[in-house]
Protein backbone atom coordinates (compact mmCIF):
# COMPACT_ATOMS: atom_id res chain seq x y z
CA UNK A 1 0.00 0.00 0.00
CA UNK A 2 1.23 3.57 -0.72
CA UNK A 3 2.26 6.32 1.71
CA UNK A 4 0.30 9.55 2.08
CA UNK A 5 2.80 12.44 1.98
CA UNK A 6 1.96 16.12 2.53
CA UNK A 7 4.88 18.46 1.83
CA UNK A 8 5.16 22.13 2.79
CA UNK A 9 1.43 22.72 2.25
CA UNK A 10 0.21 26.30 2.50
CA UNK A 11 -3.50 27.16 2.19
CA UNK A 12 -4.74 30.74 2.20
CA UNK A 13 -7.97 32.70 1.88
CA UNK A 14 -8.39 34.42 -1.48
CA UNK A 15 -10.46 37.11 0.28
CA UNK A 16 -8.23 38.04 3.21
CA UNK A 17 -4.92 36.58 2.01
CA UNK A 18 -4.46 35.11 5.50
CA UNK A 19 -2.80 31.66 5.64
CA UNK A 20 -4.98 28.91 7.10
CA UNK A 21 -2.24 26.28 6.85
CA UNK A 22 1.39 27.39 6.80
CA UNK A 23 4.05 24.97 5.57
CA UNK A 24 2.38 21.79 6.84
CA UNK A 25 4.34 18.56 6.25
CA UNK A 26 3.29 15.09 7.40
CA UNK A 27 3.32 11.47 6.27
CA UNK A 28 1.19 8.41 6.97
CA UNK A 29 2.63 5.01 6.13
CA UNK A 30 0.69 1.77 5.59
CA UNK A 31 -0.40 0.22 8.91
CA UNK A 32 0.43 3.45 10.75
CA UNK A 33 -1.88 5.38 13.10
CA UNK A 34 -0.96 9.07 13.14
CA UNK A 35 -2.92 11.45 15.40
CA UNK A 36 -3.31 15.15 14.54
CA UNK A 37 -4.21 17.08 17.71
CA UNK A 38 -5.01 20.75 18.32
CA UNK A 39 -7.56 23.30 19.45
CA UNK A 40 -10.64 24.37 17.48
CA UNK A 41 -9.64 26.56 14.54
CA UNK A 42 -6.06 25.22 14.51
CA UNK A 43 -6.36 23.87 10.95
CA UNK A 44 -6.81 20.13 11.57
CA UNK A 45 -9.96 19.72 9.48
CA UNK A 46 -8.60 21.93 6.69
CA UNK A 47 -5.55 19.67 6.52
CA UNK A 48 -7.77 16.63 5.89
CA UNK A 49 -9.92 18.51 3.36
CA UNK A 50 -6.78 19.66 1.54
CA UNK A 51 -5.73 16.03 1.12
CA UNK A 52 -9.11 15.29 -0.51
CA UNK A 53 -9.06 18.56 -2.50
CA UNK A 54 -12.36 19.53 -0.89
CA UNK A 55 -11.50 22.95 0.51
CA UNK A 56 -14.47 25.30 0.96
CA UNK A 57 -14.64 28.67 -0.74
CA UNK A 58 -12.66 30.97 -0.60
CA UNK A 59 -9.72 28.76 0.45
CA UNK A 60 -7.03 27.72 -2.05
CA UNK A 61 -3.79 25.72 -1.95
CA UNK A 62 -1.08 28.33 -2.48
CA UNK A 63 1.94 26.02 -2.47
CA UNK A 64 3.11 22.54 -1.51
CA UNK A 65 1.88 19.12 -2.56
CA UNK A 66 -0.13 16.07 -1.52
CA UNK A 67 0.88 12.63 -2.85
CA UNK A 68 -0.73 9.22 -2.48
CA UNK A 69 1.96 6.82 -3.62
CA UNK A 70 2.88 7.89 -7.16
CA UNK A 71 -0.28 10.00 -7.63
CA UNK A 72 0.11 13.76 -7.26
CA UNK A 73 -3.25 14.52 -5.64
CA UNK A 74 -2.86 18.31 -5.87
CA UNK A 75 -2.48 18.04 -9.68
CA UNK A 76 -5.08 15.32 -10.25
CA UNK A 77 -8.09 15.80 -12.52
CA UNK A 78 -11.61 15.79 -11.08
CA UNK A 79 -12.25 12.31 -12.56
CA UNK A 80 -9.09 10.97 -10.89
CA UNK A 81 -10.13 12.56 -7.59
CA UNK A 82 -13.61 11.01 -7.82
CA UNK A 83 -12.02 7.58 -8.24
CA UNK A 84 -9.92 7.87 -5.09
CA UNK A 85 -12.37 9.74 -2.82
CA UNK A 86 -14.33 7.19 -0.84
CA UNK A 87 -12.09 4.47 -2.27
CA UNK A 88 -8.31 4.67 -1.85
CA UNK A 89 -8.82 7.73 0.36
CA UNK A 90 -11.59 7.21 2.91
CA UNK A 91 -13.00 10.07 5.00
CA UNK A 92 -14.88 10.20 8.29
CA UNK A 93 -16.38 13.67 8.63
CA UNK A 94 -16.96 15.46 11.95
CA UNK A 95 -20.62 16.32 11.30
CA UNK A 96 -21.94 13.19 9.57
CA UNK A 97 -25.57 14.27 9.21
CA UNK A 98 -24.48 17.11 6.94
CA UNK A 99 -22.65 14.64 4.70
CA UNK A 100 -25.61 12.33 4.04
CA UNK A 101 -28.25 12.89 1.36
CA UNK A 102 -31.47 13.34 3.40
CA UNK A 103 -33.52 11.71 0.61
CA UNK A 104 -31.60 8.40 0.69
CA UNK A 105 -31.60 5.80 3.42
CA UNK A 106 -28.41 4.54 5.06
CA UNK A 107 -28.40 1.29 3.08
CA UNK A 108 -28.37 3.21 -0.21
CA UNK A 109 -25.45 5.32 1.01
CA UNK A 110 -23.41 2.21 1.83
CA UNK A 111 -24.25 0.35 -1.40
CA UNK A 112 -22.74 3.17 -3.50
CA UNK A 113 -19.08 2.74 -2.41
CA UNK A 114 -19.53 -1.04 -2.45
CA UNK A 115 -20.55 -0.80 -6.11
CA UNK A 116 -17.96 1.80 -7.16
CA UNK A 117 -14.92 0.48 -5.31
CA UNK A 118 -15.61 -3.19 -4.53
CA UNK A 119 -17.78 -4.14 -7.53
CA UNK A 120 -20.53 -5.52 -5.26
CA UNK A 121 -24.20 -5.50 -6.26
CA UNK A 122 -27.52 -7.11 -5.39
CA UNK A 123 -27.73 -9.61 -2.52
CA UNK A 124 -23.97 -9.55 -1.92
CA UNK A 125 -24.01 -5.77 -1.43
CA UNK A 126 -27.08 -5.96 0.83
CA UNK A 127 -25.44 -8.62 3.01
CA UNK A 128 -22.23 -6.56 3.22
CA UNK A 129 -24.22 -3.47 4.28
CA UNK A 130 -25.73 -5.39 7.20
CA UNK A 131 -22.32 -6.82 8.12
CA UNK A 132 -20.73 -3.36 8.16
CA UNK A 133 -23.55 -1.85 10.25
CA UNK A 134 -23.27 -4.69 12.76
CA UNK A 135 -19.49 -4.16 12.94
CA UNK A 136 -19.89 -0.50 13.88
CA UNK A 137 -22.40 -1.23 16.65
CA UNK A 138 -25.95 -1.12 15.20
CA UNK A 139 -28.14 -3.34 17.39
CA UNK A 140 -30.60 -3.82 14.51
CA UNK A 141 -28.65 -3.53 11.19
CA UNK A 142 -31.76 -4.02 9.03
CA UNK A 143 -33.56 -1.17 10.76
CA UNK A 144 -30.41 0.94 10.51
CA UNK A 145 -30.11 0.29 6.77
CA UNK A 146 -33.73 1.36 6.16
CA UNK A 147 -33.42 4.52 8.31
CA UNK A 148 -32.91 8.00 6.88
CA UNK A 149 -30.24 10.33 8.28
CA UNK A 150 -32.69 12.49 10.23
CA UNK A 151 -33.94 9.40 12.07
CA UNK A 152 -30.51 8.70 13.59
CA UNK A 153 -28.98 10.20 16.72
CA UNK A 154 -25.64 11.97 16.35
CA UNK A 155 -23.78 8.90 17.56
CA UNK A 156 -25.68 6.52 15.28
CA UNK A 157 -25.00 8.80 12.30
CA UNK A 158 -21.29 8.69 13.15
CA UNK A 159 -21.43 4.88 13.21
CA UNK A 160 -23.12 4.87 9.78
CA UNK A 161 -20.44 7.23 8.42
CA UNK A 162 -17.74 4.87 9.73
CA UNK A 163 -19.39 1.94 7.95
CA UNK A 164 -19.59 3.93 4.71
CA UNK A 165 -15.90 4.89 4.91
CA UNK A 166 -14.87 1.24 5.41
CA UNK A 167 -17.15 0.07 2.58
CA UNK A 168 -14.78 1.66 0.04
CA UNK A 169 -11.87 -0.47 1.34
CA UNK A 170 -9.55 2.56 1.71
CA UNK A 171 -5.76 2.47 1.76
CA UNK A 172 -5.62 5.67 3.83
CA UNK A 173 -8.41 6.76 6.19
CA UNK A 174 -8.79 10.42 7.18
CA UNK A 175 -10.80 10.35 10.41
CA UNK A 176 -11.99 13.78 11.61
CA UNK A 177 -13.23 13.45 15.22
CA UNK A 178 -14.83 10.07 14.42
CA UNK A 179 -15.75 9.22 18.03
CA UNK A 180 -16.56 12.66 19.47
CA UNK A 181 -20.31 11.87 19.59
CA UNK A 182 -19.90 8.32 20.95
CA UNK A 183 -19.94 6.85 24.46
CA UNK A 184 -16.79 5.22 25.86
CA UNK A 185 -17.93 1.67 25.10
CA UNK A 186 -18.70 2.41 21.46
CA UNK A 187 -15.64 4.65 21.10
CA UNK A 188 -13.50 1.70 22.18
CA UNK A 189 -15.32 -0.59 19.71
CA UNK A 190 -14.80 1.80 16.78
CA UNK A 191 -11.13 2.36 17.62
CA UNK A 192 -10.57 -1.39 17.94
CA UNK A 193 -12.35 -1.89 14.59
CA UNK A 194 -10.08 0.66 12.91
CA UNK A 195 -7.07 -0.89 14.60
CA UNK A 196 -8.02 -4.34 13.25
CA UNK A 197 -8.29 -2.84 9.76
CA UNK A 198 -4.85 -1.29 10.26
CA UNK A 199 -3.31 -4.61 11.30
CA UNK A 200 -5.15 -6.94 8.89
CA UNK A 201 -5.29 -4.77 5.76
CA UNK A 202 -2.40 -2.37 6.27
CA UNK A 203 -4.78 0.60 6.55
CA UNK A 204 -3.00 3.90 7.23
CA UNK A 205 -4.94 6.27 9.51
CA UNK A 206 -4.69 10.04 9.98
CA UNK A 207 -6.81 10.53 13.08
CA UNK A 208 -7.91 14.09 13.93
CA UNK A 209 -8.99 14.44 17.55
CA UNK A 210 -9.12 16.52 20.69
CA UNK A 211 -9.39 13.34 22.80
CA UNK A 212 -5.86 12.76 24.06
CA UNK A 213 -6.92 9.64 25.98
CA UNK A 214 -7.79 7.75 22.80
CA UNK A 215 -4.56 9.00 21.18
CA UNK A 216 -2.51 7.58 24.04
CA UNK A 217 -4.08 4.15 23.61
CA UNK A 218 -3.84 3.74 19.82
CA UNK A 219 -1.56 6.22 18.03
CA UNK A 220 1.97 5.46 16.83
CA UNK A 221 2.81 9.14 16.37
CA UNK A 222 1.27 12.46 17.42
CA UNK A 223 1.35 15.78 15.55
CA UNK A 224 0.27 18.91 17.46
CA UNK A 225 -1.17 21.77 15.40
CA UNK A 226 -1.72 25.39 16.41
CA UNK A 227 -2.75 28.30 14.12
CA UNK A 228 -2.15 26.28 10.95
CA UNK A 229 1.36 25.16 11.93
CA UNK A 230 2.56 21.78 13.24
CA UNK A 231 4.34 22.90 16.41
CA UNK A 232 5.38 19.51 17.75
CA UNK A 233 5.63 15.93 16.48
CA UNK A 234 7.03 12.62 17.64
CA UNK A 235 6.09 9.22 18.99
CA UNK A 236 3.06 9.13 21.27
CA UNK A 237 5.23 8.31 24.25
CA UNK A 238 7.52 11.28 23.56
CA UNK A 239 4.86 13.93 22.87
CA UNK A 240 2.55 12.99 25.75
CA UNK A 241 5.33 12.10 28.17
CA UNK A 242 7.86 14.84 27.40
CA UNK A 243 6.09 17.70 25.58
CA UNK A 244 8.40 20.38 24.22
CA UNK A 245 6.03 23.31 23.64
CA UNK A 246 3.91 25.31 26.07
CA UNK A 247 0.87 24.80 23.82
CA UNK A 248 1.13 20.99 24.07
CA UNK A 249 1.52 21.21 27.85
CA UNK A 250 -1.62 23.39 28.06
CA UNK A 251 -3.59 20.84 26.00
CA UNK A 252 -2.46 18.04 28.28
CA UNK A 253 -3.24 19.98 31.44
CA UNK A 254 -6.70 21.00 30.20
CA UNK A 255 -7.61 17.40 29.45
CA UNK A 256 -6.87 16.35 33.04
CA UNK A 257 -10.31 17.06 34.54
CA UNK A 258 -10.36 16.46 38.28
CA UNK A 259 -13.56 16.06 40.37
CA UNK A 260 -14.71 19.43 41.77
CA UNK A 261 -16.13 17.98 44.98
CA UNK A 262 -19.45 19.87 44.79
CA UNK A 263 -21.70 18.55 47.54
CA UNK A 264 -24.86 16.76 46.49
CA UNK A 265 -28.13 18.57 47.27
CA UNK A 266 -29.88 17.48 50.46
CA UNK A 267 -32.32 14.60 49.99
CA UNK A 268 -35.16 16.80 51.26
CA UNK A 269 -34.47 19.44 48.59
CA UNK A 270 -37.49 20.23 46.41
CA UNK A 271 -37.61 18.77 42.91
CA UNK A 272 -37.25 21.20 40.02
CA UNK A 273 -38.41 18.56 37.51
CA UNK A 274 -40.43 15.41 38.09
CA UNK A 275 -40.85 12.76 35.39
CA UNK A 276 -43.36 9.98 36.04
CA UNK A 277 -43.58 6.90 33.78
CA UNK A 278 -42.64 8.89 30.68
CA UNK A 279 -42.93 6.92 27.42
CA UNK A 280 -42.02 8.09 23.92
CA UNK A 281 -42.79 5.78 21.01
CA UNK A 282 -41.78 6.60 17.44
CA UNK A 283 -43.35 4.99 14.38
CA UNK A 284 -46.54 3.00 14.04
CA UNK A 285 -47.65 -0.49 13.10
CA UNK A 286 -44.84 -2.83 12.02
CA UNK A 287 -42.33 0.05 12.03
CA UNK A 288 -42.72 0.50 15.78
CA UNK A 289 -39.49 -0.49 17.46
CA UNK A 290 -38.69 -0.40 21.14
CA UNK A 291 -39.76 2.88 22.81
CA UNK A 292 -37.21 5.70 22.65
CA UNK A 293 -38.17 6.38 26.29
CA UNK A 294 -39.59 3.50 28.30
CA UNK A 295 -41.33 4.30 31.62
CA UNK A 296 -38.82 6.94 32.77
CA UNK A 297 -39.37 8.20 36.33
CA UNK A 298 -36.89 10.75 37.67
CA UNK A 299 -36.67 13.65 40.13
CA UNK A 300 -34.20 16.45 39.39
CA UNK A 301 -33.48 18.41 42.58
CA UNK A 302 -33.40 22.20 42.65
CA UNK A 303 -29.82 23.46 42.40
CA UNK A 304 -28.23 20.11 41.58
CA UNK A 305 -25.99 19.12 38.67
CA UNK A 306 -27.29 15.83 37.28
CA UNK A 307 -25.26 13.91 34.72
CA UNK A 308 -27.13 11.77 32.18
CA UNK A 309 -25.05 8.99 30.61
CA UNK A 310 -25.81 6.41 27.97
CA UNK A 311 -24.70 5.11 24.60
CA UNK A 312 -25.79 6.84 21.40
CA UNK A 313 -29.41 5.95 20.67
CA UNK A 314 -30.19 5.31 24.35
CA UNK A 315 -32.76 8.13 24.48
CA UNK A 316 -30.72 10.94 26.09
CA UNK A 317 -31.50 13.63 23.49
CA UNK A 318 -35.14 12.50 23.22
CA UNK A 319 -35.41 12.92 27.00
CA UNK A 320 -34.01 16.47 26.80
CA UNK A 321 -36.35 17.44 23.96
CA UNK A 322 -39.33 16.00 25.82
CA UNK A 323 -38.53 17.96 28.98
CA UNK A 324 -38.41 21.32 27.13
CA UNK A 325 -41.51 20.48 25.05
CA UNK A 326 -39.84 20.01 21.65
CA UNK A 327 -40.94 16.37 21.57
CA UNK A 328 -44.38 15.18 22.61
CA UNK A 329 -44.56 12.15 24.88
CA UNK A 330 -46.76 9.10 24.31
CA UNK A 331 -47.74 8.71 27.98
CA UNK A 332 -46.67 9.73 31.47
CA UNK A 333 -46.18 13.21 32.96
CA UNK A 334 -43.45 15.83 33.17
CA UNK A 335 -44.01 18.51 35.83
CA UNK A 336 -41.98 21.51 36.98
CA UNK A 337 -41.88 22.92 40.51
CA UNK A 338 -39.70 25.98 40.15
CA UNK A 339 -38.65 28.63 42.67
CA UNK A 340 -39.74 31.47 40.42
CA UNK A 341 -43.19 29.97 40.07
CA UNK A 342 -42.93 29.71 36.28
CA UNK A 343 -43.93 26.44 34.65
CA UNK A 344 -43.74 27.89 31.15
CA UNK A 345 -41.36 26.74 28.42
CA UNK A 346 -38.80 29.50 29.08
CA UNK A 347 -38.16 28.24 32.63
CA UNK A 348 -36.24 25.27 31.19
CA UNK A 349 -33.78 25.91 28.38
CA UNK A 350 -31.80 23.51 26.18
CA UNK A 351 -28.26 23.96 24.83
CA UNK A 352 -27.90 21.74 21.76
CA UNK A 353 -25.00 19.50 20.77
CA UNK A 354 -24.30 21.24 17.43
CA UNK A 355 -24.12 25.02 17.96
CA UNK A 356 -23.88 25.75 14.22
CA UNK A 357 -27.28 24.07 13.75
CA UNK A 358 -28.84 26.27 16.45
CA UNK A 359 -28.56 29.54 14.49
CA UNK A 360 -29.89 30.88 11.21
CA UNK A 361 -26.71 31.31 9.12
CA UNK A 362 -28.22 34.41 7.45
CA UNK A 363 -28.75 36.31 10.70
CA UNK A 364 -26.17 38.13 12.79
CA UNK A 365 -25.69 36.87 16.33
CA UNK A 366 -27.28 40.10 17.61
CA UNK A 367 -30.48 39.39 15.67
CA UNK A 368 -30.55 35.76 16.85
CA UNK A 369 -30.13 36.76 20.51
CA UNK A 370 -32.68 39.56 20.37
CA UNK A 371 -35.32 37.30 18.78
CA UNK A 372 -36.49 35.55 22.00
CA UNK A 373 -36.70 38.94 23.77
CA UNK A 374 -39.18 40.35 21.23
CA UNK A 375 -41.97 38.46 23.01
CA UNK A 376 -41.32 40.74 26.01
CA UNK A 377 -43.22 43.73 24.65
CA UNK A 378 -42.37 45.86 27.69
CA UNK A 379 -38.71 46.01 26.60
CA UNK A 380 -37.56 48.91 24.43
CA UNK A 381 -35.02 48.24 21.61
CA UNK A 382 -32.34 49.85 23.80
CA UNK A 383 -33.19 47.58 26.74
CA UNK A 384 -33.07 44.49 24.49
CA UNK A 385 -29.66 45.54 23.22
CA UNK A 386 -28.32 46.10 26.74
CA UNK A 387 -29.57 42.68 27.88
CA UNK A 388 -27.93 40.98 24.89
CA UNK A 389 -24.64 42.77 25.57
CA UNK A 390 -24.78 41.80 29.25
CA UNK A 391 -25.44 38.14 28.34
CA UNK A 392 -22.39 38.11 26.04
CA UNK A 393 -20.23 39.54 28.82
CA UNK A 394 -21.59 36.98 31.29
CA UNK A 395 -20.33 34.13 29.07
CA UNK A 396 -16.98 35.98 28.69
CA UNK A 397 -17.34 36.97 25.03
CA UNK A 398 -16.57 40.30 23.39
CA UNK A 399 -19.91 41.99 22.45
CA UNK A 400 -18.23 42.98 19.16
CA UNK A 401 -18.92 39.39 18.04
CA UNK A 402 -22.63 40.23 17.93
CA UNK A 403 -22.22 41.72 14.46
CA UNK A 404 -20.80 38.46 13.08
CA UNK A 405 -22.74 35.60 11.53
CA UNK A 406 -22.49 32.02 12.89
CA UNK A 407 -20.11 30.89 10.15
CA UNK A 408 -17.59 33.53 11.25
CA UNK A 409 -17.25 32.05 14.77
CA UNK A 410 -15.38 29.06 16.16
CA UNK A 411 -17.29 26.15 17.71
CA UNK A 412 -16.29 27.24 21.21
CA UNK A 413 -17.41 30.84 20.65
CA UNK A 414 -20.73 29.72 19.20
CA UNK A 415 -21.39 27.31 22.05
CA UNK A 416 -20.97 30.17 24.51
CA UNK A 417 -23.35 32.30 22.43
CA UNK A 418 -25.88 29.44 22.62
CA UNK A 419 -25.60 29.51 26.41
CA UNK A 420 -25.96 33.32 26.41
CA UNK A 421 -29.17 33.06 24.39
CA UNK A 422 -30.59 30.52 26.84
CA UNK A 423 -29.72 32.77 29.80
CA UNK A 424 -31.58 35.75 28.28
CA UNK A 425 -34.85 34.04 29.16
CA UNK A 426 -33.68 33.64 32.80
CA UNK A 427 -34.24 29.88 33.10
CA UNK A 428 -34.11 27.99 36.37
CA UNK A 429 -33.08 24.75 34.67
CA UNK A 430 -30.46 24.50 31.92
CA UNK A 431 -30.11 21.23 29.97
CA UNK A 432 -26.82 20.82 28.09
CA UNK A 433 -27.03 18.09 25.43
CA UNK A 434 -23.43 17.06 24.63
CA UNK A 435 -22.51 20.75 24.83
CA UNK A 436 -18.76 20.07 24.92
CA UNK A 437 -18.43 16.80 22.97
CA UNK A 438 -17.06 18.39 19.79
CA UNK A 439 -14.72 20.85 21.54
CA UNK A 440 -11.00 20.59 22.16
CA UNK A 441 -9.70 20.23 25.72
CA UNK A 442 -8.89 23.93 26.19
CA UNK A 443 -12.30 25.11 24.94
CA UNK A 444 -14.12 22.34 26.81
CA UNK A 445 -12.57 23.42 30.09
CA UNK A 446 -13.62 27.04 29.42
CA UNK A 447 -17.25 25.98 28.86
CA UNK A 448 -17.30 23.74 31.94
CA UNK A 449 -15.88 26.49 34.14
CA UNK A 450 -18.54 28.84 32.74
CA UNK A 451 -21.31 26.37 33.60
CA UNK A 452 -19.94 25.92 37.12
CA UNK A 453 -19.89 29.69 37.66
CA UNK A 454 -23.47 30.05 36.35
CA UNK A 455 -24.58 27.20 38.62
CA UNK A 456 -23.03 28.99 41.59
CA UNK A 457 -24.02 32.60 40.77
CA UNK A 458 -27.54 31.96 39.43
CA UNK A 459 -28.37 28.86 41.51
CA UNK A 460 -29.10 27.12 38.20
CA UNK A 461 -30.21 23.51 38.10
CA UNK A 462 -28.07 21.79 35.46
CA UNK A 463 -28.70 18.59 33.55
CA UNK A 464 -25.49 17.56 31.76
CA UNK A 465 -26.19 15.03 29.00
CA UNK A 466 -22.90 13.54 27.88
CA UNK A 467 -20.96 10.41 27.01
CA UNK A 468 -17.74 11.86 28.47
CA UNK A 469 -17.05 10.15 31.77
CA UNK A 470 -14.44 12.75 32.77
CA UNK A 471 -17.02 15.55 32.38
CA UNK A 472 -19.46 13.67 34.64
CA UNK A 473 -16.77 13.01 37.24
CA UNK A 474 -15.67 16.67 37.08
CA UNK A 475 -19.09 18.35 37.12
CA UNK A 476 -21.91 16.22 38.46
CA UNK A 477 -23.32 15.36 41.86
CA UNK A 478 -25.54 12.50 40.71
CA UNK A 479 -25.56 10.27 37.62
CA UNK A 480 -28.53 8.84 35.73
CA UNK A 481 -27.81 6.08 33.18
CA UNK A 482 -30.10 5.39 30.21
CA UNK A 483 -29.91 2.11 28.32
CA UNK A 484 -32.24 1.20 25.44
CA UNK A 485 -34.67 3.90 26.52
CA UNK A 486 -34.85 2.86 30.17
CA UNK A 487 -33.41 4.48 33.30
CA UNK A 488 -31.26 1.64 34.63
CA UNK A 489 -29.24 3.40 37.35
CA UNK A 490 -29.36 6.54 39.49
CA UNK A 491 -26.57 7.12 41.99
CA UNK A 492 -24.28 9.69 43.60
CA UNK A 493 -21.27 10.29 41.35
CA UNK A 494 -18.67 8.83 43.72
CA UNK A 495 -20.68 5.66 44.24
CA UNK A 496 -21.36 5.31 40.52
CA UNK A 497 -17.65 5.30 39.63
CA UNK A 498 -16.62 2.99 42.50
CA UNK A 499 -19.56 0.57 42.51
CA UNK A 500 -21.72 0.70 39.33
CA UNK A 501 -24.69 -1.68 39.58
CA UNK A 502 -26.15 -2.22 36.09
CA UNK A 503 -24.12 -4.16 33.50
CA UNK A 504 -24.19 -1.19 31.09
CA UNK A 505 -22.93 1.15 33.82
CA UNK A 506 -20.16 -1.33 34.55
CA UNK A 507 -19.24 -1.42 30.86
CA UNK A 508 -19.13 2.39 30.67
CA UNK A 509 -16.89 2.69 33.73
CA UNK A 510 -14.57 -0.15 32.72
CA UNK A 511 -14.19 1.25 29.17
CA UNK A 512 -13.18 4.64 30.58
CA UNK A 513 -10.65 3.36 33.12
CA UNK A 514 -7.96 1.81 30.81
CA UNK A 515 -7.70 4.85 28.54
CA UNK A 516 -7.89 7.28 31.45
CA UNK A 517 -5.24 5.42 33.44
CA UNK A 518 -2.72 5.37 30.59
CA UNK A 519 -3.55 8.93 29.64
CA UNK A 520 -3.20 10.36 33.17
CA UNK A 521 0.02 8.49 33.81
CA UNK A 522 1.60 10.26 30.83
CA UNK A 523 0.07 13.64 31.66
CA UNK A 524 1.28 13.55 35.27
CA UNK A 525 4.77 12.69 34.07
CA UNK A 526 4.66 15.70 31.74
CA UNK A 527 3.39 18.32 34.21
Amino acid sequence: MPDLVVEDLTVHSTVTGRPILDGVSLAVKPSEFVALVGGSGSGKTMTARSVLQLLPQPLRIQSGSVRLGSLNVTGASESELNRIRGGRLGMLFQQPKKMFNPNRNIGAHLREPLKLHAGMRGHAAKAKVLELLAEVGFEDPERGASSYPHQLSGGMAQRAMTAMALAGQPEILLADEPTSALDKVLEQQILELLDRQRIQRGLGILYITHNLASVAAFADRVLVMDAGVIVESGTTETVLGRPQTEYTRRLLEASNLAPTGIAAPPTHQHSALTLTNVVKQFGSGRRRGRPALDSISLDVKQGEILGVLGQSGSGKSTLARAIVGLEGISSGTISRTLVGGSAGPTAVQLVFQEPHDSFDPRMTLRASLEAPLRSKTELTPGERSRRVTAAMEEVELDPALLDRRPGQCSGGQLQRVTIARALLLEPEVLICDEATSALDALTQRTILELLQRLHRDRALTLMIITHDMDVVRHMCQRVAVLYQGRLVELADTDRFFTDPQHHHSQALVSAAIPCRGLHLKKIRAAL
